[in-house]
């Protein structure tokens, strides 16, 4: 996935469900959320909470800080 920039939360989701060979369900039972959240984290309609950053963490390895900056990004550029 060729992309240019930071990349929203949605893309960086999808991304890791790519890195770690799991479908989205498995993804969504690891973070210990619905797959209707799932979904709307990938498009952008769920909040990454700092409760959200922290299992993202624990599933990704990324960050908790990493994730919560994605979506500070992503909100500045909705604010625009």
């Amino acid at each position: 996935m060729a992309r240019h920039g930071t990349p929203t939360p949605g893309q960086a989701i999808l991304e890791g469900i790519e890195w770690l060979k799991m479908d989205k369900a498995e993804f969504a039972r690891r973070l210990g959320v619905s797959m209707e959240t799932l979904e709307g984290l990938i498009a952008g309609t769920v909040e990454i909470t700092l409760e959200l950053a922290s299992a993202l963490e624990s599933v990704t390895g990324s960050p908790a800080a990493y994730w919560r900056m994605l979506a500070s990004k992503a909100k500045k550029t909705i604010d625009q």
